[in-house]
Parts: C-alpha cells; sequence; structure tokens
C-alpha cells in the first residue's frame, strides 16, 4: 500500500499554509494534498464578492499546477471517507486507501442549516463554495426576487452583490443589527443606513420563519406578519467546524476538533488547523489570516518542532455599498475610547496603558494594513496617531 509522510486533508489556505510550512524546511519528503472540490484550492473569500462580475474556475486559485510540480506536491481530487488512526489508513471515496505517516486535517467549516417546514431545496442556495456560488450566478439569469437569511459579513456582501446586479433583495437576521460578530451597534447602524439607502429591505429580530405557496405557485416565507415572496433563498448563517472525520476516528471534539497548543489532536500523529480546530481557550478562528497562521505551525510541529500557537485578536474588513469597514473589536477592559472623523472616515480607537489594542473604521481602506500593524504590534498612540494620522 502506498505510505505518504505528510497529508493535508482540505484545500484552504491552512492547509496550503501547513504545505509551505513544511517545504521550508523539507523538499524531499512525500506530500499529498486533498481537495473535495472541482477545482485547484482557491481563496475562498473572494467568491461571493464577485456575483456580478462572474468567475472563471481558476480566476482564484492559490496556486497554480505549477507550483504543486515545483514544489512536489501531489493534489488529489477525492474526499476522504474514513481515517483508520490505528493503521494510520485514509479510506477515500473514488480511490480506494493509502497510509499517512503525519495527517493534517483541514476540513474547515459547513454552513449552518435552516430548519423549515416544507422549504423545497431547489430554492435553498449557500456561498460556501465555488460551485455553489456558481449556481446562485446561473440562477440569476431568471430571478429576480432574492431573500437572505443571515446579516453578517458574508449576507451583508451578498446582499450588496445582488442590489448592483437590479435584483430585489430582502435581509433579516435573529439579531437587532449587522455584523454582530464584529461591528459595535454604532458601525452596525453606520452600515444598516447604506443597507436601506441601497434600497434593501432589512428586518431584525427574526425569530420564527413558515414557509407557505400561493395559490399561483410562488414561494413565500412568512415573519411577524410579514409575506415575503421570493425566488431565490440564500442562508448565510455562519458555520459549524467539519468535524465529521474526526468524529468518526473518534479524535476527540467538542465544537470543533480539539487540538493543544501545538495544535496536536487527540491522536499524536494527527493535527488540525484553520476553521475546524477548537483551541484550549474554547475559541474556533473562522478566520483567514488565523486559518493560515495555524497551517503554517501545524506543518512545523508535524515535522518534529514544538512551536506554541497563540492567538491573535480577530480582524474584519469589508468593502460594501461603496464603503470600507475595518474592526479588531474591543476586549472590554480599555482605558479610553478616543473618535476621530474627517470627511466621510469614521474612526473610533481603544486604547489601555497608552496603547492601541483595537479599532473601529469606516472609510480609510486604503490604509487597512496599517491599521491592521497599529493592532497587532500595540502601537504606542503617540505612534499611531503620527503614522496614521486623519
Amino acid at each position: 500500500m502506498i505510505v505518504k509522510d505528510f497529508v493535508i486533508i482540505g484545500g484552504g489556505i491552512a492547509g496550503l499554509s501547513a504545505i509551505k510550512s513544511i517545504r521550508e524546511e523539507d523538499t524531499e519528503s512525500s506530500v499529498l494534498w486533498i481537495t473535495d472540490e472541482d477545482r485547484l484550492p482557491y481563496k475562498r473569500t473572494k467568491i461571493n464578492k464577485n456575483i456580478v462580475s462572474g468567475f472563471g474556475k481558476e480566476d482564484f486559485a492559490l496556486i497554480d499546477h505549477d507550483w504543486l510540480v515545483n514544489n512536489h506536491v501531489e493534489l488529489l481530487y477525492d474526499r476522504v471517507e474514513n481515517i483508520d488512526v490505528e493503521l494510520h489508513e485514509l479510506a477515500f471515496k473514488h480511490r480506494g486507501h493509502l497510509r499517512y505517516k503525519k495527517l493534517i486535517l483541514a476540513t474547515g467549516n459547513k454552513p449552518n442549516q435552516l430548519l423549515v417546514d416544507n422549504l423545497p431545496e431547489e430554492k435553498i442556495f449557500h456561498v460556501h463554495t465555488a460551485r455553489q456560488v456558481e449556481n446562485i450566478i446561473r440562477f440569476s439569469k431568471k430571478s429576480i426576487k432574492y431573500l437572505i437569511i443571515g446579516a453578517g459579513v458574508e449576507g451583508v456582501e451578498t446582499a450588496d452583490q445582488l442590489i448592483k446586479m437590479n435584483k430585489e433583495v430582502v435581509l433579516i437576521d435573529r439579531n437587532n443589527t449587522v455584523i454582530k460578530r464584529f461591528l459595535n451597534q454604532k458601525y452596525s447602524d453606520f452600515l444598516v443606513e447604506s443597507i436601506k439607502k441601497s434600497g434593501i429591505e432589512f428586518y431584525p429580530n427574526i425569530t420564527e420563519l413558515n414557509f407557505s405557496e400561493s395559490e399561483s405557485g410562488k414561494s413565500i416565507l412568512t415573519f411577524d406578519d410579514k409575506k415575503v415572496e421570493f425566488d431565490a433563498l440564500i442562508l448565510t448563517l455562519g458555520y459549524t467546524p467539519n468535524t465529521d472525520l474526526a468524529v468518526n476516528a473518534e479524535l476527540k471534539c467538542n465544537t470543533g476538533i480539539l487540538v493543544n497548543e501545538y495544535l496536536q489532536t487527540s491522536n499524536e500523529d494527527i493535527y488540525a488547523a484553520g476553521d475546524v480546530a477548537e483551541h484550549v481557550t474554547g475559541q474556533i478562528t473562522g478566520l483567514w489570516h488565523a486559518a493560515e497562521r495555524q497551517g503554517y505551525i501545524a506543518g512545523k510541529n508535524a515535522m518534529g518542532k514544538e512551536i506554541i500557537f497563540k492567538l491573535e485578536p480577530f480582524r474584519m474588513k469589508t468593502e460594501v455599498f461603496d464603503e470600507f469597514y475595518f474592526s479588531v473589536k474591543p476586549q472590554g477592559d480599555e482605558d479610553e475610547v478616543v473618535t476621530e472623523e474627517k470627511d466621510t472616515v469614521v474612526r473610533d480607537i481603544y486604547i489601555k496603558d497608552g496603547k492601541v489594542l483595537a479599532l473601529f473604521m469606516k472609510n480609510d481602506g486604503a490604509r487597512a494594513k496599517l491599521y491592521q500593524q497599529a493592532i497587532m504590534e500595540q502601537w504606542e498612540f503617540d505612534k499611531f496617531k503620527n503614522e496614521i494620522p486623519l
């Protein structure tokens, strides 16, 4: 039976980062990278932001075929069905079995579902994979009315794209505002105002949904005595770590795959990184740069290093409705908040012991990387003012 030195399951940034980490020090060991999608691994955060323009199969690819060849990486398009941790053996949907010496699980997450009686599957869409977004693009040629459930980052970005296509868009959420995970009430209110100005109907605090069909066969969702007719329903309800393989392999899991500070699972030869990993703090990151860093450390530690993964502040940025939003949410123990405004730029800077620890910002996207650097390096406020003046 074929044996691979390193096997990485998952075609996202955590998987790629793990491979790059391994190849920095070892160019000879065999590396197998597995994706269950129909294309080269790609930047997932791009797809729902390009519904208007559309995209080709390799437009957002993280690497190309030459990179795979030059780095001696075998990419396999298949689904792993089972992990036998005793035999170090993987069973594939299409290609039999093989064995691994070290395994890195970067299986990401899966969309949360909506439980509404009688809701027809053919009317439900997601924006998690490129194929799913391509389905939305195809369906848009014959549909007008869209209902988006979930006003997080993906829901708002998707609504922005659809309204630019002159669709009728309704956005609803169970929370009292939008992008609640990353924005405070002030900046959420800014965004809600822009959403409504664009022509999108927004309904917060929605908890009960009922589906029905009109006499003419139109799909209708009812909430708070409001009836919304729709051609397509897009679910952006957040994600749950994709732990199916790990659970079946009897690795320790909670919401995600439990890992120690070295990103090692309950099995010493298996590591987990990215959106699927649940850290010793109980946190699951669910963010691009965090997954990238975790993959890098998991790769190093799979080679025998002992690098501790430290969670960094969560950063969010998005550009919607011709506005730019950036946030690193405060932890609540800051001493001071400084608010500054100039033209359309607004920023709230959170300071503790003279250092900048958190920030909300609107409409200064050209300097987003500087803002991020300031937070990650905890600049003194005086330095912040000098380096990023307003």
